[in-house]
């Protein structure tokens, strides 16, 4: 029982998770930058303000990475699992349906208040005020996890901004992130 259980759960994971660990590694990351763009959009439409154009930017810049690799490599297809679907395009639609959901079933106020969009959005909106604001209404959440959160958002976007690592090398998808 439990061979066919562990079974299951192989062949239950992506195509990345079966393959080699450049590709484990990338698909987990991806896992994580998928619902940050789709979120971004998302928050740029309830919460008012930023440009969703920003985002999608990112999507295309992923894509274009995605692109460049499989020319390097082929084995990069296995990334998505989908040999015709790009990783910019497969993660975020992917997570823009759940995410896009999830959003409007909370309601633009409480999604908007619970996590510092704006900021993220708008990365001049990220002031020591604005900063110090959002902490005091929110007594869970610590400085350096905003600052975490702001910086990962703000590297997520910068993947548009900066195309040196699109044409890079492929021993690694994605550009050294934030620690």
């Amino acid at each position: 029982m439990r061979l066919l259980f562990a079974l299951s759960l192989f062949l239950a994971l992506p195509c990345w998770a079966q393959s080699d660990a450049k590709l484990f590694t990338a698909g987990k990351v991806l896992e994580m930058v998928g619902p940050s763009l789709a979120q971004a959009t998302i928050a740029v439409e309830l919460c008012g303000g930023g440009d969703a154009q920003a985002w999608k930017r990112v999507v295309e810049a992923i894509n274009r990475r995605h692109a460049h690799c499989i020319a390097q490599d082929a084995s990069w297809k296995e990334l998505t699992g989908k040999s015709d679907v790009l990783a910019g395009t497969w993660a975020f639609d992917s997570f823009l349906r759940t995410r896009g959901a999830e959003a409007r079933a909370q309601g633009a106020a409480d999604y908007c208040g619970r996590v510092p969009w704006k900021m993220v959005i708008d990365p001049a909106a990220a002031t020591a005020p604005a900063k110090e604001a959002f902490l005091r209404d929110h007594p869970k959440i610590s400085g350096v996890a905003l600052d975490e959160f702001i910086a990962w958002m703000g590297w997520v976007r910068g993947l548009a901004d900066d195309g040196r690592w699109i044409e890079a090398p492929c021993t690694d998808f994605w550009p050294e992130p934030p620690k």
